[in-house]
């Protein structure tokens, strides 16, 4: 079998709109789950690769997972390389022994261009129905997941590569600062999940607070309108209820809408953002560019 870049891509971007993130064995393949499709990431991997032609069907009949993606993709003609030769098709390994430890201590998906962007099905759409599969800056998610062990891999073809020679463990670059520069016009998205400290009545409707996220001090300046929010558990998956009304106990996320930036503070590092036509100052650390 041959992998086909193109192929992967295309499959990989059709899914755009159309998957919800979901990490139960049963429906992490791209299975229907009432009308979406269920991927995790290694799952989304997975999948894309088998129809790009870099294996086949039968890793359904196994357990399957971020852990054994580097013994596949090595037995697939993928071989190890450094952040500075990454190209659009690649695979990116995020976690300690080759994500060997499942769940949010590891990540994967595909570049989807030389080294920049990266698409895959992200835990930090907490579920949001069609909400899973995104395109977005490698470097910033990388920051934002706390800037774990990464490994890429690139496909040089041929039944197996075990045996080629990798580039030394020691000599991979490390992924650099994204290069943005907020500005008025900008378009971004809210990639995590965020504890609600606190649910604020103003002027008739309810709004949201998280103290990490907003600009001291907390005040109607920053408070976050819950329409566009999807409440969340502590494990990232949403809630039956949607009522924001354990304080201190539930989260939300923003489920990877994308928001206008209307204004910049660069003293204070804050931007403001329209979330629910409302005006919300928020820490441009925890923004990232929507491409």
């Amino acid at each position: 079998m041959a992998y086909d870049v193109n192929t992967a891509l295309q499959v990989a971007q059709s899914y755009i709109g159309r998957a919800t993130y979901s990490m139960e064995w049963n429906e992490r393949d791209g299975q229907d789950i009432g009308g979406t499709l269920g991927f995790d990431c290694s799952g989304f991997v997975y999948h894309v690769l088998n129809h790009a032609g870099a294996w086949d069907d039968s890793y359904l009949q196994r357990a399957h997972y971020t852990g054994t993606l580097k013994a596949d993709l090595l037995a697939a003609g993928f071989v190890k390389v450094d952040g500075d030769h990454v190209q659009a098709g690649d695979v990116f390994l995020w976690g300690s022994n080759y994500g060997a430890g499942a769940g949010g201590v590891s990540h994967t998906g595909l570049f989807n261009d030389d080294g920049v962007n990266i698409i895959d099905s992200s835990w930090y759409t907490a579920g949001a129905v069609n909400g899973a599969i995104n395109i977005h800056d490698h470097n910033a998610y990388w920051a934002l997941d706390n800037q774990p062990e990464y490994h890429f891999f690139h496909y040089v073809g041929g039944e197996t590569q075990n045996d080629a020679p990798e580039q030394p463990e020691n000599s991979f670059t490390a992924p650099t600062e994204p290069d943005q520069k907020l500005e008025t016009g900008s378009k971004v998205k809210i990639p995590g999940n965020f504890i609600l400290d606190d649910l604020v009545q103003y002027n008739g409707g309810w709004y949201a607070v998280n103290n990490a996220i907003s600009v001291a001090p907390v005040d109607a300046n920053n408070y976050i309108p819950v329409g566009p929010l999807t409440e969340t558990d502590v494990n990232r998956i949403a809630t039956d209820r949607q009522d924001f009304e354990g304080a201190g106990q539930s989260y939300f996320s923003f489920s990877g809408q994308v928001f206008d930036v209307t204004d910049v503070d660069e003293d204070t590092d804050s931007a403001c953002v329209t979330i629910g036509g409302e005006p919300v100052w928020l820490k441009m650390y925890y923004l990232t560019f929507d491409y």
